[in-house]
């Protein structure tokens, strides 16, 4: 009993001092909803996607590019709304990629290539420079004057069975250096080696084609894109890929993620530097099956995988909604033992919706939305923070209390609540700590009191505003809600019983 008396005290010694060494090193911080730009276009129609560029933010939904601006307090603002009639894709599942400001659009009717240069405020329109019939690719790679599509085995009506030959798929690579006119330089064939069966996903790593698929993952020198070389090749198979285009590169699958640094002309080409599984606690109480969204970004100024989660739809093995952010922090040690890991924060979503292609800019994660749109989520490196009320039915009638919390690297000392760009005033700040909300930093409660009974019907973005102790002064959360209309925008509880 002594013995085990000795080892349990080390055991306690030893987790309080990691606890207290690893305070420093957590990477919770969660995402919280800062600003929504509704959807003007139905979401299906066509491609989708977001592409940052320079100071600009580009949304493309349906047949509509929104271009946005992030204002002093970190809203979005519509720089301009351009309908692109031109568009001919009809499927969601279109490949789309943006590069140097040119913008690379692919469904059933070809490849189409549009001119964004100068889309911005007192700008011009999308320009269509070339449309090549003929091309049906569901993903898109481009760097400098090549490009690479292909028409992924995943979304394929057969799947790709070893040394089959009649289920094979295909890489294209294109020269682009004349957009006006296209050059096929050749193509690399799914069913051309046993290592490859069926291509998934591609993207460009130092100037050389990554492409993962049902078997491997594998690197070209396309220098000679009518002879492609293979440079190097791992047994890793994967469904999507994540890529800074330099040095880092993921692979996804389902359930799991493995990160690779990629070094070209030294041994491994592709070097394993951590595996990242989906959380397990997300399937307690879910009777659905969920999965990694194919769609993530890895943001290399803070060195951060932001990836989103789907519940599945069991009878289309589609997703059906969005449940959460995951954002992977590699700036922290990648030690094990908690829910939620120390290098992790899982921020859950309350939408029911799919959302779509995470793109970091700033301090911000912009996504689309099918049904809302374009949203603009916060990180605690700016301030974040959430307005706790879900409807204006929950607003006690001749004045209620809106309250919420707000977190950020230094101390916030004010609070300023708006109903689209009508003050309602300053809200006091302070109580007890959220302890509630995983954070690295303290999170505060801030409360105020408001009487909308009035508010004309319709809807309206409630809008905080937060200012910390050295005067950066942010926009950390929204909420879009609809008022029926005086009379009906709040209720009055009813009165208890005397006894």
């Amino acid at each position: 009993m002594r013995v085990w008396s000795r080892i349990a005290l080390v055991v306690v010694i030893l987790l309080s001092t990691f606890g207290v060494a690893a305070d420093h090193f957590r990477a919770e911080c969660p995402l919280s909803l800062a600003d929504t730009a509704p959807s003007v276009t139905e979401f299906g129609l066509s491609p989708h996607g977001v592409f940052r560029y320079g100071s600009l933010v580009f949304a493309l939904r349906g047949q509509v590019l929104t271009t946005f601006v992030v204002n002093g307090v970190g809203n979005m603002s519509v720089a301009r709304e351009d309908y692109i009639a031109s568009l001919a894709p009809r499927e969601s599942e279109g490949g789309v990629a943006f590069s140097e400001g040119y913008l690379y659009v692919s469904g059933e009717t070809g490849l189409e290539i549009y001119d964004l240069r100068n889309v911005q405020a007192g700008g011009n329109a999308p320009i269509l420079i070339s449309r090549t019939a003929g091309l049906h690719y569901r993903r898109i790679a481009v760097n400098g004057n090549r490009l690479a599509g292909l028409f992924p085995s995943t979304d394929m009506s057969c799947y790709p069975r070893p040394g089959a030959t009649n289920c094979v798929n295909a890489i294209d690579l294109w020269d682009i250096s004349v957009r006006t006119a296209p050059v096929k330089l050749g193509s690399i064939s799914s069913g051309a080696h046993a290592l490859y069966r069926g291509f998934n996903d591609i993207s460009f790593n130092h100037g050389n084609l990554i492409a993962v698929s049902e078997q491997a993952l594998v690197a070209f020198d396309i220098t000679n894109a009518a002879t492609p070389v293979r440079l190097s090749n791992v047994a890793n198979p994967g469904k999507w890929l994540v890529s800074n285009g330099a040095d880092f590169l993921a692979v996804g699958n389902d359930q799991a993620i493995n990160v690779y640094h990629v070094q070209p002309g030294i041994s491994p080409y592709f070097l394993s530097t951590s595996y990242l599984s989906i959380p397990s606690y997300l399937t307690i109480d879910r009777v659905n099956p969920i999965r990694f969204n194919r769609t993530a970004w890895y943001d290399t100024a803070n060195d951060q995988l932001i990836t989103m989660i789907d519940e599945m739809n069991p009878l289309t093995r589609r997703p059906a909604r969005t449940i959460a952010f995951d954002v992977f922090d590699f700036s922290v040690p990648f030690l094990e033992g908690s829910a939620e890991r120390i290098y992790e924060d899982v921020t859950f979503i309350t939408d029911d919706e799919v959302k779509h292609n995470p793109v970091a800019v700033g301090g911000y994660v912009y996504v689309i939305g099918e049904r809302t749109g374009v949203q603009s989520w916060g990180a605690c490196g700016v301030v974040t923070g959430r307005i706790e009320l879900e409807s204006p039915f929950h607003l006690t009638c001749n004045g209620s209390e809106v309250h919420g919390w707000v977190a950020g690297q230094q101390r916030i000392i004010n609070v300023e609540l708006y109903l689209d760009n009508q003050p309602l005033g300053s809200a006091t700040v302070g109580g007890p700590a959220r302890n509630d909300v995983s954070s690295s930093v303290p999170v505060t409660p801030w409360r105020i009191n408001v009487n909308l009974d009035q508010t004309a019907r319709g809807e309206y973005n409630l809008r905080a505003i937060a200012t910390d102790l050295l005067g950066n002064r942010r926009q950390f959360a929204s909420k879009r809600l609809f008022f029926e209309g005086p009379g009906k925008n709040c209720s009055v509880p009813r009165r208890r019983s005397a006894r």
